[in-house]
């Protein structure tokens, strides 16, 4: 292949579009065009990608491809060129010009001009062949089918998205798909000239390509969403949690979004580390480490071990755990805890606010401040969990009502003071089904931040160590604490034997109620405010 043009569109995740032509040698040598490392990184993955591309098509099989397939991967030129340039298509002059040639060469009027790229560049050219009179008219006064220069004006963007779809297309196919890809250049033009000329609707003509996936030859032979479904499938009958289901999306759906298809087999080690430098860009390393790499690393494995895939691309990421700095406790300290309270029992509804919202905002703070909850635990309470068991009033955090990261329900009791506070009198007056709007997990989480803003405290997490703090300097047993707050047991000793719901009423009643009242000066000594109630 030496002395082999290529077409490189390289980082399609940054803007603007870097575009290349560049030559096989003895290497293959270019300016990535930045400063930036991460922008570099990811050029760098890309020609690596579409160059290894290429020449693992020389060693596959031949296609021939039918019509409809031909104009599907013409497509492909098409939207790519009003991908680059119709946010900023310049003057529609260059468009002119650009699109004059293509059509020349398409009628066979001139025997050669420019490759077609997918910059636009063509002025000069056009000037030389065409002058600079009317354009339209010069290129009609030409003879029609009087040359073939095909493969000089469009060979370089039919190499591009044959490679890029991985298809060696057959020699016979070839005129044929370089016909096609020359339509859908200058369709593209056409599109661009206008947009230039401040005419951004839609185009008739994008309509008539087929889309990519049809195309058989190109169908990914295992979807990375593909490879998630068939996990979770097994995942879920291993108990795994709804939560989890959303978490490994979520990062799955990311990785897609920034590789730009879906085909699993085509997702490099290389991939993966621009991957790796693109969140760190927008996330902490701990936010990649324990939010994206679990999710895609455990379907990736499970992918090689069900023999779906022969290598998990994502073993190349390596992150370092960040060296952690406490420079405070975890938990809420008691005048923040009091802060807090205070602002649940004040908030009222603002307008056209779901009420259960509202509610959400009001009561699963102090839910969790005397459980030891998740916030998300206590969101999806539904009024059936508030009950009487073991002649005490309970929480039931069900898997039945939502995500438990343990996968098991445990029976937590109503804390007196949330009794007093009119929770019970709530849940009564509640519809039946969910007491907390859904999706409300945020809106807790920005409203207690308006109270304690200290950045060092995790605003829905915090209730969790204070819990276990407070249990701690009581002197109450760490076998029931874990029990009301779902933690493991720590020895298989530990496990044996049940926590009921009298030993964690006991636990639960000697909590100290968060104090709301005043403190003392010398002129109300002689008398306290009553506590909220």
């Amino acid at each position: 292949m030496r002395g082999k043009k290529l077409l490189l569109h390289l980082s399609r995740r940054t803007e603007p579009a870097c575009i290349k032509i560049v030559t096989i040698g003895v290497d293959v040598a270019f300016s990535l065009e930045t400063n930036d490392e991460t922008i570099a990184a990811a050029r760098h993955a890309d020609a690596l990608e579409h160059l290894q591309r290429l020449f693992d098509l020389t060693a596959g099989a031949q296609i021939t491809l039918s019509h409809r397939d031909m104009v599907a991967l013409a497509g492909a030129v098409y939207h790519t060129y009003v991908w680059v340039h119709e946010d900023n298509p310049g003057d529609p002059s260059r468009w002119a010009w650009h699109k004059g040639l293509s059509r020349a060469i398409l009628e066979g009027r001139i025997k050669d001009a420019p490759p077609a790229t997918l910059k636009v560049d063509d002025s000069d050219a056009a000037l030389v062949l065409f002058g600079n009179g009317d354009l339209t008219a010069a290129i009609d006064a030409l003879p029609v089918g009087q040359h073939d220069g095909l493969e000089g004006r469009f060979g370089l963007l039919a190499d591009w998205v044959l490679i890029r779809h991985r298809i060696h297309l057959a020699p016979d196919n070839r005129a044929h798909f370089l016909k096609l890809v020359g339509a859908a250049s200058l369709d593209a033009a056409w599109q661009l000239r206008r947009n230039a000329q401040g005419d951004y609707s839609p185009d008739p003509k994008a309509q008539r390509f087929p889309p990519i996936e049809s195309v058989a030859a190109v169908k990914p032979k295992q979807t990375i969403t593909g490879l998630f479904d068939l996990w979770w499938k097994e995942a879920k009958v291993t108990g795994r949690s709804q939560n989890t289901h959303g978490t490994y999306k979520g990062a799955l759906d990311r990785l897609i979004k920034h590789l730009g298809h879906d085909d699993a087999g085509r997702v490099t080690e290389e991939d993966m580390l621009a991957f790796k430098n693109a969140r760190l860009k927008v996330v902490s390393a701990k936010t990649l480490k324990d939010g994206d790499l679990p999710g895609i690393k455990s379907v990736f494995g499970w992918a090689v071990d069900n023999r779906k895939l022969t290598k998990n691309p994502a073993d190349a990421i390596k992150v370092k755990s960040e060296k952690k700095i406490r420079t405070r406790s975890k938990g809420f300290t008691d005048q923040e805890a009091k802060e807090i309270f205070k602002a649940c029992l004040a908030y009222e509804r603002k307008p056209k606010e779901d009420p259960r919202t509202a509610a959400a905002k009001r009561w699963t703070p102090l839910i969790a401040a005397y459980t030891g909850c998740r916030i998300s635990e206590a969101l999806q309470l539904r009024k059936e969990d508030v009950r009487k068991d073991s002649g005490h009033h309970i929480f039931d955090l069900n898997p039945l009502a939502g995500s438990i990261k343990s996968g098991a329900f445990r029976l937590v009791p109503v804390h007196p003071h949330l009794i007093d506070l009119g929770l019970l009198r709530f849940v009564e007056q509640s519809d039946s089904g969910p007491l907390f709007a859904k999706g409300s997990y945020k809106r807790v989480l920005d409203f207690v931040r308006t109270i304690v803003t200290d950045e060092r405290v995790q605003p829905n997490h915090a209730w969790r160590h204070r819990f276990k703090t407070i249990s701690r300097n009581l002197g109450i047993d760490h076998r029931v604490v874990d029990a009301i707050q779902g933690h493991a047991a720590r020895t298989s000793g530990e496990d044996y034997g049940d926590v009921s719901v009298l030993a964690m009423a006991r636990v639960i009643n000697a909590i100290p109620r968060t104090s709301l009242k005043k403190p003392l000066t010398r002129i109300d000594q002689g008398s306290l405010e009553d506590e909220v109630a």
